[in-house]
């Protein structure tokens, strides 16, 4: 998971010190005398029951009348309830915070979103220091860790930017001009006596090879460039760049971390606490009941460890999601099974022009005749069917006479037939002098074929013994016979087979829908788009529970009102109603659910389309 960073710098009233002095240890230390430690939460839930708070403050403002399968009138309001199992019209009073350890959360569109808060005591909040916060998320057997939190006091910034400047100014003092490593005054006097002809190329563009140039004593320009080298200079230059990596961690003991700010709600408490609201989204993953989330990390001082939390304890999210209302049941399709069968296929048997007889070596020949012998040999050896007939069909292209066609469509279907008698195969044999039909076709779906119409009015309108001279006068015509035709020589195998031991000429048999199961089991993986994929047309349980999972609350209800009356049905049209706003609607319906199965009651707790509803109207299940 990429790893972000909230980067916050505060400002607090302890003393400060120009290091991470043994005050700042001491003070780390008294944490843990302390036992102060920092606590994660689950926050108190501030969403408004229902917009009823912009009504006026009269006693029915959250009463909702519904009528029981009984008959008998049912009211719900806000109340409490006595010991006597009164229920009496409440005021609603200040809420007491309570530190929470879970929550039920929904699961929707396959997504889970959790909130939790982080707080850190004030104790902990010093100039000094960085707090590095990490949070871990347990998926079963998986633990992933969450985008950490850096609180960073203002003093320990001021050293961090302090340290990048030192780092700066060192890399400022690298050389990088090569003319401040030599004696350049000594050297330039030089050049002119012993090298004349190259100082006359001082202001010259052109490369000159330095390597090469010899002066007046056999001394060389490289030999004359070492010479006057500042020798000690160059050596410590070459150190420090040699040198940069050790340098920035010797002058930056804590690199700022800046690969991004998490943007999530951030609060300060009135008692000088420091609270962040950490929100994260997964997505769902098969049988996933709860995700526990814990938190640990250090208090760091110039990038030094003074302290290092333990592991928290686990603040626990239980996952309800909607697959739990799949129905593990299968269904069965008719198949009806033919005694008699009919198998086609076709080959692409080329015959150089004018000839009939089979060339192995000719064009794609040997793979095609490969593949009618692996054909053959699975009907002979298959243990379901028995050949009755084959029956091969050979045509060839137009361009000849309809004479010259026929008699060659004739030989090449004798020609292979023979082929065929050859592996031990009886056939019978059709010929098509020119297949026109095919053509059509081919003219049709090629998009290099631009007038279509123009040549196909030619293969419908014109006799057959004209088709080909018409065409050979069209534009396209080259294209059509070096492209085209060459599909028109092929040979249709196709083979008439029976069942062995099959005396009926059909029987029904039913079968499993393996479709089907291939959704439910998607949907209990909580792969709900896969699942609407599959189940959406088979209008029962599960494809209403897919429906439902997606958000496509219409399809669900159309498909729910019309299954028969069970607990599951009626729990799931009780969500239904209450997203598209029918209260009323959904409140009976979540009653007749519970009536059906109690248990259905605390899962109304879970899901917030139905915990709602029981919030606002303190909806309460009596034997």
């Amino acid at each position: 998971m990429r790893r972000t960073f909230l980067l916050i710098c505060f400002a607090v009233s302890a003393a400060a010190s120009s290091s991470c002095t043994a005050i700042a240890r001491m003070e780390a230390r008294s944490l843990v005398r302390d036992s102060v430690s920092i606590a994660i939460q689950i926050p108190p839930d501030h969403t408004p029951d229902s917009a009823a708070h912009l009504l006026p403050e009269t006693l029915d403002a959250d009463t909702l009348t519904i009528v029981n399968e009984d008959g008998k009138r049912v009211h719900f309001m806000k109340a409490t309830m006595d010991s006597t199992g009164t229920l009496h019209a409440s005021v609603p009073l200040n809420p007491v915070v309570v530190t929470a350890r879970f929550k039920n959360i929904p699961e929707r569109n396959g997504r889970i979103r959790l909130a939790f808060d982080i707080n850190v005591p004030e104790k902990m909040l010093n100039r000094q220091w960085q707090i590095r916060i990490v949070p871990h998320a347990v998926l079963k057997n998986d633990t992933l860790e969450l985008e950490p939190l850096y609180i960073t006091g203002s003093e320990y910034r001021k050293r961090q930017l302090r340290g990048y400047e030192l780092y700066r100014r060192f890399l400022a003092s690298i050389i990088t001009d090569s003319t401040l490593l030599f004696h350049s005054g000594p050297l330039e006097a030089f050049i002119e006596r012993n090298f004349p002809e190259a100082a006359a190329l001082r202001t010259d563009s052109s490369f000159v090879d330095s390597s090469r140039i010899t002066g007046l004593y056999g001394i060389s320009f490289t030999e004359a460039r070492q010479h006057f080298s500042k020798k000690a200079l160059i050596s410590r230059n070459n150190r420090k760049k040699n040198n940069l990596q050790h340098k920035f961690f010797q002058l930056v003991k804590a690199p700022v971390a800046d690969e991004g700010i998490r943007l999530d709600t951030l609060s300060v408490q009135d008692d000088g606490d420091f609270t962040f609201s950490y929100v994260e989204d997964f997505k769902t993953r098969a049988d996933l009941k709860k995700i526990d989330i814990l938190i640990d990390g250090g208090i760091y001082c110039q990038g030094e460890l003074l302290h290092k939390f333990p592991l928290s304890d686990a603040v626990t999210f239980y996952v309800s999601s909607f697959s739990t209302f799949a129905e593990d049941i299968d269904r069965y399709v008719t198949k009806i099974i033919e005694r008699r069968m009919e198998f086609n296929t076709t080959a692409s048997i080329n015959f150089r022009p004018g000839a009939y007889t089979i060339d192995g070596s000719y064009m794609s020949n040997q793979a095609e005749l490969e593949y009618i012998r692996s054909i053959i040999s699975d009907i002979l050896t298959s243990k379901e069917f028995i050949a009755d007939s084959i029956i091969i069909t050979a045509s060839c292209s137009p361009e000849g006479s309809p004479d010259m066609n026929s008699y060659l469509a004739k030989r090449r279907a004798h020609s292979i037939s023979g082929y065929l008698d050859s592996l031990g195969v009886r056939t019978s044999e059709k010929h098509i002098p020119g297949n026109w039909d095919k053509l059509k076709l081919l003219v049709i779906s090629d998009s290099a074929v631009k007038d279509k119409t123009g040549i196909m009015t030619m293969l419908n309108d014109a006799p057959s013994g004209q088709k080909e001279h018409l065409l050979s006068s069209h534009p396209e015509y080259p294209y059509i016979r070096s492209s085209l035709y060459p599909l028109l020589r092929e040979v249709d195998f196709k083979f008439h087979l029976h069942r062995k031991d099959m005396v009926k000429d059909t029987v029904h048999t039913t079968e499993l829908d393996t479709v089907y199961r291939k959704g439910v089991q998607a949907l209990k993986n909580r792969n709900y788009a896969e699942a609407l994929k599959i189940l959406g047309g088979y209008r029962d349980i599960n494809s209403a529970v897919a429906f439902l999972a997606m958000d496509y609350n219409a399809s669900a209800m159309n498909i729910l009102e019309d299954l028969p009356v069970s607990a599951g049905r009626d729990y799931l049209l009780a969500v239904c109603h209450s997203r598209i706003g029918n209260e009323k609607l959904a409140v009976e319906c979540y009653i007749n659910a519970v009536k059906q199965d109690k248990s259905l009651f605390f899962r109304g707790n879970l899901d917030p389309e139905i915990s709602r509803l029981i919030k606002k109207y303190s909806i309460v299940i009596q034997n």
